[in-house]
């Protein structure tokens, strides 16, 4: 942590770390430099968020570039990003809709998706990237868009698949395998392969708060709320099952860890209520932490 950083400076630079979009980073950025510290010893650190604000007006208007033409990659926002794919007319529209609350095209003729949809779905304090792909179809791998799409599916965090009956299931695993994309756990993969963590859904019947909180508690993360004094930042930092007060610390800033002398936890890992840990306690989800410096 800067030295002689004060309270605005901290709380800004959590923000920033918190931020899911383009111009939430950018306006914390922007208040990082206003509130840092403006004596000598701070010129490297005001100079570096200076290169990263140059940096990311870059970016922005790469990406509105990119926008003008026929590309269908996604900019990952939220806390994971979690496709939806299935046959033609199997209800994926109507899933994630109802799921996001987002209106989406819905006819009862097949294909009626031709362009990925994108939609928030909200669980507590966080948010989830729904992203609906155009159908499976036979023969998926061997055009330009399929693969464009297959490719999505791979770098996605995880897969809903939307069936009318779970018959459909097998047609859909064909057309992955074709592209060593596995859904069925199998005890070896040969180097190629790629298994992908997933849920099978029937959009007839589900029920939108259980299907929710299955899909985050699916992802294997933890959300961890920061504390300074007695404010609490409303958007918790995402981290992997088992990690620790280090983690969360190394995350905020990788000064923090050097300075670290101790943390108090509120939540589900304390003993009891502002508990004194070290930093290789382990946190769940939900814990609230406020970490202290030299």
């Amino acid at each position: 942590m800067p030295i002689n950083a004060g309270y605005k400076y901290v709380a800004a630079e959590q923000e920033y770390h918190q931020a899911e979009t383009d111009s939430q980073r950018m306006k914390a950025l922007r208040n990082m430099l206003s509130t840092a510290p403006t004596h000598k010893g701070a010129e490297r650190l005001r100079a570096d968020i200076k290169r990263r604000i140059a940096q990311l007006k870059e970016e922005i208007v790469k990406t509105k570039k990119q926008g003008k033409g026929r590309s269908f990659s996604i900019k990952r926002e939220g806390a994971v990003q979690i496709v939806f794919i299935g046959l033609p007319n199997s209800g994926k529209s109507t899933l994630l809709s109802k799921l996001s609350g987002k209106e989406i095209k819905i006819a009862d003729y097949e294909f009626t998706t031709t362009k990925p949809e994108v939609a928030s779905i909200k669980f507590e304090n966080v948010w989830m990237q729904g992203v609906e792909l155009p159908a499976v179809y036979g023969g998926y791998s061997d055009h330009k868009q399929g693969r464009q799409f297959l490719s999505m599916i791979r770098s996605a965090d995880f897969i809903v698949v939307v069936v009318k009956e779970f018959k459909d299931i097998a047609k859909i695993q064909a057309e992955l395998k074709k592209a060593n994309i596995l859904l069925r756990k199998i005890k070896r993969l040969r180097g190629f392969e790629q298994e992908m963590p997933h849920m099978i859904v029937t959009w007839k019947d589900f029920d939108k708060k259980n299907l929710v909180k299955n899909l985050w508690k699916a992802q294997k993360l933890i959300r961890v709320q920061t504390r300074v004094g007695h404010k609490i930042a409303p958007k918790p930092i995402v981290l992997p099952n088992g990690s620790t007060v280090e983690d969360v610390a190394q995350t905020i800033h990788k000064d923090m860890i050097k300075k670290f002398r101790f943390a108090k936890i509120r939540g589900p890992s304390a003993a009891f209520r502002d508990q004194q840990v070290g930093l290789e306690h382990v946190l769940k989800d939900t814990d609230v932490l406020e970490v202290f410096m030299q």
